[in-house]
């Protein structure tokens, strides 16, 4: 598939399907590479095993799809949260924010994981997984509090676009997506933990 450029120094490898794997997004400043998840399948850990800068790895969450070619790159450094380290076995903790260079990784409140990091680099916020419902005896659920506090931190991030991973254009607008989790919230109700996440990802 190859890699796609959304500005001179950001691009991303697509997700794909078969197998699951999240999108990947790399940033080049200087002789270093910053990665942003490290995907499932073959075309990502070749990719990111062709880099010869010097490799700082964050890692979105534990989910297989975005972490699962860990095992297979070689990095310089690995950066997640307590949560997924316990499924990587290798990296730094990241407990609240980390910076590197003009990149922020930031760990962030989620219904579809715990321990979600974002990472941002100027105008853009990458979101992996974390503005997703997660399941629960079989539905797809927002947690009330934690969707209020995602969208919170997301209306004061300064970026004007968010790459969603797995979905069709990955790269939207801010205020679509902050659109579309306020449109979420709004369905929730009095003395009820959970609300059920309306429509569907554009996989």
């Amino acid at each position: 598939m190859g890699l796609i450029e959304i500005t001179k120094n950001i691009s991303y490898l697509p997700a794909s399907e078969d197998p699951l794997s999240s999108d990947v997004v790399f940033i080049t400043k200087g002789n270093k590479t910053y990665i942003f998840d490290v995907g499932a399948n073959d075309e990502a850990a070749e990719l990111i095993n062709g880099i010869t800068d010097e490799k700082i790895v964050v890692v979105s969450h534990f989910h297989q799809d975005h972490a699962a070619n860990v095992g297979r790159i070689k990095f310089d450094e690995l950066y997640a949260s307590k949560e997924t380290i316990k499924h990587t076995h290798t990296g730094r903790v990241i407990s609240d924010k980390i910076g590197f260079d003009d990149i922020t990784a930031l760990t962030v409140p989620s219904s579809h994981a715990k321990g979600c990091v974002i990472v941002v680099c100027g105008d853009f916020a990458f979101l992996g997984d974390c503005a997703y419902a997660g399941f629960k005896h079989g539905k797809r659920l927002y947690n009330v509090y934690q969707l209020g506090q995602l969208i919170k931190l997301l209306e004061g991030l300064d970026v004007k676009y968010f790459g969603m991973s797995h979905y069709k254009n990955f790269i939207y607008e801010k205020e679509t997506v902050l659109t579309m989790l306020r449109e979420q919230y709004a369905k929730r109700t009095a003395g009820c933990d959970f609300i059920e996440a309306i429509g569907r990802r554009e996989d």
